[in-house]
């Protein structure tokens, strides 16, 4: 894992399963929310708008959406969300949004997920470390889950 400045996170992960069944553990919708531990509601497709709630103990019930950037069919999968845990009294609508890119190589013995998040430098430096330290630990755990949905880590 990387820490460019509290800036970008980049956490590398061995997936023992070919690429495309990473592929499809990350595009489709039901899958995603198995290992991400959500309800989605929305299509992935570039340009789309994905509200979910979160069904994971730690946040249970918490909504949040994301824009899809970019989907290149077993290589790239990207979209944009408000980072951090959301406090229900705040508007985010006007505040950046990260990037979220999960780039897939094919590895021996698997797949090379790279998951990558952008763009804490434009958050306000009021949230920015409590946000960055809250999601480098959410990519760490995301990426454990992704690799026991798809067949454990290598």
């Amino acid at each position: 894992m990387t820490a460019t400045h509290l800036s970008k996170i980049e956490r590398k992960t061995l997936m023992r399963a070919p690429r495309e069944r990473v592929w499809r553990a990350i595009t489709d919708p039901t899958e995603f929310g198995k290992w991400f531990s959500v309800e989605t509601a929305g299509t992935f497709q570039p340009g789309a708008r994905v509200d979910m709630i979160s069904t994971h103990e730690s946040c249970k019930g918490v909504a949040f959406s994301i824009t899809i950037e970019r989907m290149e069919t077993g290589r790239l999968f990207s979209w944009r969300w408000h980072p951090g845990m959301p406090d229900p009294g705040i508007d985010y609508s006007k505040e950046p949004t990260t990037l979220v890119e999960f780039r897939l190589e094919d590895a021996p013995g698997g797949t090379l997920v790279t998951v990558t998040e952008s763009g804490f430098d434009q958050i306000s430096l009021d949230r920015r470390a409590r946000i960055f330290e809250e999601n480098e630990k959410g990519w760490e755990s995301q990426s454990q889950s992704l690799a026991r949905y798809v067949g454990g880590p290598a």
